[in-house]
């Protein structure tokens, strides 16, 4: 008995379709720069029809903020299962994981680290930084289980992940010559030093 075969669906899921064109803008983002791209633009490397854009964004705006919403999201996944890792009583290991895998991150993702924190047009300030907010958690609950003494939480968080873009930004660039070991271990000793945790 032959078994006919289905077809195959016309259209896309929306999910599918909805990645393509964040896709399809990260791509353009970068290459030209979130503001010289125009949504035809998007539409024509996604290959739908522009008024799709508009099922699923409404805006240039809202595609730029649903990206670096994917990429904190992708980067605060690392961030929890490298800190997860740790004994629950090991605050320095934590943080010391969390330096290392947001450093590392942030080097393999320099092109849009540089997208997201630094270029123009800047995201408008409507989301939280989910980075920088479980960066503060984490300093929030070492203050808590007495590990270190950290009077506001959010305020160092801030302080810290500038100077961690700042560092990996120089590295980046090459404006030094560290290698990406020891850009690390400095902003590790830089995180410690600030909480009043031993640096070795």
């Amino acid at each position: 008995m032959q078994i006919e075969a289905q077809p195959r669906p016309r259209t896309k899921p929306p999910e599918a379709r909805r990645e393509e064109l964040m896709n399809a803008a990260q791509a353009l983002f970068l290459k030209k720069g979130v503001g010289a791209t125009v949504i035809r633009e998007i539409t024509d490397s996604a290959k739908v029809a522009k008024g799709s854009f508009y099922l699923y964004f409404s805006s240039k705006e809202d595609i730029h903020i649903a990206l670096a919403e994917r990429f904190h999201a992708l980067h605060v996944g690392n961030l929890d299962r490298a800190t997860g890792q740790w004994p629950g009583t090991d605050w320095g290991g934590k943080l010391g994981a969390w330096v290392k895998a947001a450093a590392t991150g942030f080097l393999d993702d320099g092109p849009l680290v540089s997208m997201f924190f630094d270029a123009l047009p800047h995201i408008p300030d409507k989301r939280p930084n989910a980075i920088g907010k479980h960066l503060e958690e984490l300093l929030g609950a070492g203050t808590e289980a007495g590990a270190w003494f950290v009077v506001d939480p959010g305020v160092t968080a801030d302080f810290l992940l500038g100077g961690l873009r700042g560092v990996v930004g120089d590295a980046l660039t090459g404006e030094t010559s560290a290698s990406r070991m020891q850009v690390v271990e400095r902003l590790q000793q830089l995180f410690f030093r600030i909480v009043g945790l031993p640096e070795n």
